[in-house]
């Protein structure tokens, strides 16, 4: 195994929530030992309708079940990327990316390999619109009027933390939210997890629920 990543895409194609997910999950991989391939990340319509024909009007084995044209791959959406495992020997070695898998679902990514239909192992996503790109296209149409409610970077104050809501002794999203707003003045863009919950009486809250606010920490 090369004892380094090897990212073949355009980040900055990638919306930046998934790009700054896609950073945190290559330091943890680095720290188990596992170095990353980034295969694919963002697609242009005419890049996805090459991928549609091969094994159909094109030679080589189907590869993706979506049409350019229909805006299915959330690729398109800048929200996915792809990996192989940088090791001739482990390039989609089950076993171990499964192991990136639970990294990555650890610090708040959906993976395809849960997927039911088809799955896909090599891919990984934000999950907010679900696993397909339905909620994408009703809200936005197209990809070009999604990029355009992006936020262009992502802030975080050094040290602060979030936690996988599912995590047992994990304090309460107001309780989070309050500790890392209370920890410093700088200005902070928020995860779209978060968009929309006001931190109301965070002292008191802070105050009164102690016991919930243990180190059980994701990303």
């Amino acid at each position: 195994m090369k004892k380094e990543h090897d990212v073949r895409i355009d980040r900055t194609k990638l919306h930046p929530w998934l790009d700054y997910r896609l950073g945190i999950l290559l330091k943890k991989c680095e720290k188990k030992g596992i170095y990353l391939i980034i295969t694919e990340g963002f697609r242009s319509k005419e890049y996805q309708d090459s991928l549609y024909a091969k094994g159909r009007t094109k030679p080589g084995k189907i590869v993706t079940n979506a049409k350019g044209s229909t805006y299915s791959s959330q690729h398109m959406w800048g929200i996915a990327f792809d990996i192989a495992i940088n090791d001739s020997k482990l390039l989609y070695d089950t076993a171990t990316i499964r192991k990136v898998a639970v990294i990555a679902k650890g610090i708040g990514l959906g993976w395809g390999g849960d997927w039911k239909s088809i799955v896909d192992t090599p891919h990984f996503y934000l999950p907010k619109w679900g696993s397909t790109t339905s909620q994408l296209k009703a809200l936005y149409g197209t990809p070009e009027k999604f990029k355009r409610t992006w936020k262009k970077t992502v802030k975080r104050e050094k040290g602060a933390l979030l936690w996988k809501a599912s995590d047992p002794g994990a304090p309460s999203l107001q309780a989070r939210r309050c500790r890392i707003q209370e920890k410093g003045s700088e200005k902070q863009r928020w995860d779209s997890h978060f968009s929309g919950l006001r931190p109301a009486g965070c002292r008191q809250h802070r105050r009164t629920s102690h016991q919930h606010t243990g180190s059980a920490a994701r990303q």
